[in-house]
């Protein structure tokens, strides 16, 4: 422990709950909403069977379309925001008052909007998938030597319960480093960098985070179907009650989404801030990194262009010759941070 984290992530996931009930009552808000379009599509079926299927078809698709977007974008927000309050709790050992204004505020103030995040995160996320498919190839493989088949599913399971966090890890560091002059894609780089390198004590975490969390889906799983297993029998069956099962499987992913995943994705971000302060870089790890994804070497690629175009914006003079990598010898642009072939510090 580097002494940076003071709270235990249930202090943390207690201190923060307004998120959590945050995430839940905007999927059940979806839910509803989506049921009540399905309801009434249903309801014209059962008048008229003809006209009814082509009200159900467009129902469904309704439903399905508002679901995600309320969940997609406003739910992004939200998760935003709670990285964010949990990076400055972290960080000070101090809670934000008003933790969603807070968030809020924190998010517009260092990248400008929210779009520009979502964008920036959909290219980690990206990164990362292509990092999890070469590791997974490599996994695959050991798949087929005798008796290691159940062994490389377990293991692959960890292992993308381990990077389906890396975002929200990235995130956090990002907000960490929030008063340092620091760009939000650089620090995107920097925080998957800082991921790998600490990948022992993080996919450490992540073996023990993913027995509980599917254990705890399981349970919480059962009890609410049942309950409206319960409530299709009182319905007497019939298309009401598949509605009502459906319903059930609905609230049930809800509850999972907001309480289990927030908490798993607080084990996730406290390991990762226990090492990343105290984590000296390895330039080196950029290059090997860029070899393995294109998104990854792309916001390598705007990283150093935003660094070269710092001076431009500070009214320095710009410099005038190329910039020669001390690890590989490649020419690089004026002005360069990084080797765009390696990924080194120039």
């Amino acid at each position: 422990m580097s002494g940076h984290t003071k709270f235990k992530p249930k202090e943390l996931w207690g201190k923060t709950m307004p998120f959590v009930w945050a995430k839940l009552m905007l999927r059940l808000v979806a839910i509803l909403i989506g049921a009540i379009i399905l309801g009434i599509s249903i309801w014209i079926f059962t008048i008229n069977a003809a006209v009814g299927f082509f009200a159900v078809v467009i129902g469904l698709s309704m439903a399905v379309g508002i679901y995600s977007f309320i969940v997609n974008i406003f739910g992004y927000a939200i998760r935003v925001g709670h990285v964010a309050v949990l990076a400055e709790t972290i960080k000070t050992g101090k809670l934000p008052e008003n933790q969603l204004v807070y968030g809020k505020d924190k998010v517009v103030s260092k990248i400008g909007t929210a779009a520009a995040f979502f964008a920036l995160n959909r290219l980690v996320d990206r990164g990362v998938q292509e990092l999890q498919r070469g590791l997974g190839s490599i996994a695959g493989m050991l798949g087929g030597l005798p008796g290691m088949g159940g062994a490389v599913k377990i293991g692959q399971k960890i292992l993308g319960k381990a990077l389906k966090y890396v975002d929200e890890c990235c995130l956090g560091w990002i907000f960490y480093n929030y008063d340092k002059e620091q760009s939000a894609t650089k620090g995107a780089i920097d925080g998957i960098v800082i991921y790998v390198q600490n990948w022992k004590p993080i996919l450490g975490n992540a073996v023990k985070t993913t027995f509980m969390a599917m254990a705890a889906t399981l349970g919480i799983g059962l009890v609410l179907v049942l309950v409206f297993v319960g409530l299709l029998g009182f319905l007497g069956g019939g298309v009401w009650g598949v509605l009502a099962f459906f319903l059930g499987l609905m609230v049930a992913m809800a509850v999972k989404r907001a309480f289990i995943d927030s908490w798993v994705m607080i084990r996730m971000l406290s390991t990762y801030m226990d090492v990343a302060p105290g984590t000296q870089i390895r330039f080196d790890v950029y290059g090997a990194l860029s070899g393995q994804s294109r998104a990854f070497k792309k916001l390598c690629g705007m990283a150093q262009d935003e660094i070269s175009a710092a001076p431009t914006r500070s009214a320095a003079p710009a410099p005038s010759k190329p910039v020669f990598c001390g690890e590989c010898g490649a020419s690089n642009v004026p002005g360069a941070g990084f080797c765009g072939e390696c990924g080194a510090k120039v």
